[in-house]
């Protein structure tokens, strides 16, 4: 498999080159991804969808995370990252008019595997309430939807646990729901989960 080549730069977000994703990744160097968050309004309230990692990644397997979300190769402006959309989704006809760019945020994630610094180009994404999804298995084994109330308190740690709800061609599963806390995430720091909290209901308040 060829490598792929990212830009990287400084802690203050000065440009310094490139690098493999491979060295970026075992020296801890920063470098650009995009986050894509989609959101939904049912029945007045606003949810946002989360995935749920194919058992077989490298990285995280099984675990909950940003809707879609990807490295920017070297080549790569913000905007070409709509095919995370894609490639991850099998979501491709996406309306411009509803993709708004909310900022960029510091994204850090260290385990004894990687050293992930990241800066996350964060949009939010607004569909239907009866949009289906065609999963790349090898990236998504599943999506979920959770209420956005409840993201933000759990986001923001004023709840341990987030309910959320399977998603299937415009509805829950079931009205069963299920309850998890931070450890069947992604271990992003707790900054990024307040700052990206803080960035939706922001823009939902807009």
């Amino acid at each position: 498999m060829t490598e792929e080549w990212l830009k990287v730069f400084d802690e203050n977000y000065a440009a310094k080159g490139v690098a493999t994703r491979t060295d970026i990744h075992t020296q801890g160097l920063w470098h650009e991804t995009v986050h894509f968050w989609l959101m939904t309004k049912i029945n007045s309230k606003h949810y946002v969808f989360l995935q749920k990692r194919s058992n077989s990644k490298k990285d995280y397997p099984n675990l909950y995370d940003i809707t879609a979300a990807g490295h920017l190769l070297a080549t790569e402006s913000p905007a070409n990252g709509v095919r995370e959309l894609q490639e991850e989704l099998g979501f491709f006809s996406v309306n411009k008019d509803h993709l708004h760019k909310l900022g960029i945020v510091k994204n850090i994630i260290h385990t004894d595997r990687l050293t992930d610094n990241e800066f996350s180009h964060i949009y939010v994404y607004f569909v239907n309430d009866n949009i289906s999804f065609h999963l790349q298995e090898e990236e998504v084994s599943e999506m979920v939807i959770t209420e956005f109330e409840c993201f933000y308190n759990f986001c923001t740690g004023t709840r341990a646990e987030m309910e959320i709800y399977p998603w299937q061609a415009g509805a829950t599963k079931s009205k069963e729901s299920l309850k998890i806390g931070k450890d069947k995430f992604v271990p992003h720091q707790d900054s990024y989960f307040k700052e990206i909290a803080a960035l939706l209901k922001g823009y939902l308040h807009k």
